[in-house]
């Protein structure tokens, strides 16, 4: 069944750029912001699974530039691009990201600055670009990123939760610096969502389930009705916070799968 837009019509005029829109959780904030009447342009480096969110897109509205955001060249060659065609971007959904599971002693220097430079670094270059020759011209923009929960101590992912704790203060940072400018920005941390990577790995998603308080996993399309909330008029007033969006894992205490 196709999931129903929940904001209709309140993004209509806008346009959004969202990274990491070739899957799960990208693909599913474009195709929700395209369904609310957004411009969508998403990015990243697969231009294949761009192209296969763009194919599913029955607005019309979704259009794809291929660029790794972990470079600043391409970054800056991908944004020239984005505003020839939209002219103006009032909405940056920050979702590309990743990480692998190791032991802190156990992660080289390279395998740090790996995680962070495409968590952290690419965030805040994006974004400032984007801000310098978008938003802060323009006096509005909504700034929305993906992190992560739990918020707590997660043995294995010490670079992955250090650098989506640094997102989140940026995001604190860019609401007080830049909010009577027009702009706001806002942190999603999702818990345990249910994406095609979690069949792609054999990972079984039943077990997983099992330690989330509401006795599911988290699903991609929710994390999107968010984002249209957050980016549309209802969303004017939230700025500078982290919206922890995880079925009550965050205060749930350990659990036997750590």
């Amino acid at each position: 069944m196709t999931h129903q837009p929940t904001h209709q019509a309140t993004l209509t005029g806008r346009a959004a750029l969202v990274t990491g829109g070739g899957s799960g959780i990208g693909r599913s904030i474009a195709l929700a912001l395209a369904r609310n009447g957004c411009r969508v342009v998403i990015l990243g480096r697969r231009e294949q699974a761009l192209n296969d969110t763009v194919q599913q897109d029955e607005s019309g509205r979704i259009t794809a530039v291929t660029a790794d955001v972990r470079e600043p060249e391409q970054v800056d060659r991908a944004l020239e691009h984005v505003l020839q065609q939209v002219g103006v971007i009032d909405i940056l959904v920050n979702n590309a990201g990743g990480q692998f599971v190791a032991p802190a002693e156990e992660i080289s220097h390279k395998g740090f600055r790996a995680v962070t430079r495409l968590n952290l670094d690419a965030t805040w270059y994006l974004t400032t670009r984007v801000a310098v020759t978008s938003m802060l011209p323009a006096g509005f923009g909504k700034i929305i990123c993906i992190t992560m929960t739990p918020r707590r101590g997660m043995p294995g992912m010490s670079h992955s939760s250090a650098s989506r704790a640094a997102v989140e203060s940026l995001v604190r940072t860019w609401a007080a610096e830049w909010g009577r400018r027009g702009i706001r920005a806002v942190a999603i941390a999702p818990g345990i969502v249910h994406t095609e990577a979690i069949d792609r790995y054999g990972l079984d998603p039943a077990a997983m389930a099992s330690v989330v308080p509401l006795g599911r996993l988290q699903r991609p399309e929710e994390i999107a009705d968010l984002v249209c909330f957050l980016a549309g008029p209802t969303g004017d007033y939230v700025t500078g916070t982290t919206i922890v969006m995880d079925g009550g894992l965050d205060v749930s205490g350990p659990h036997p799968l750590q």
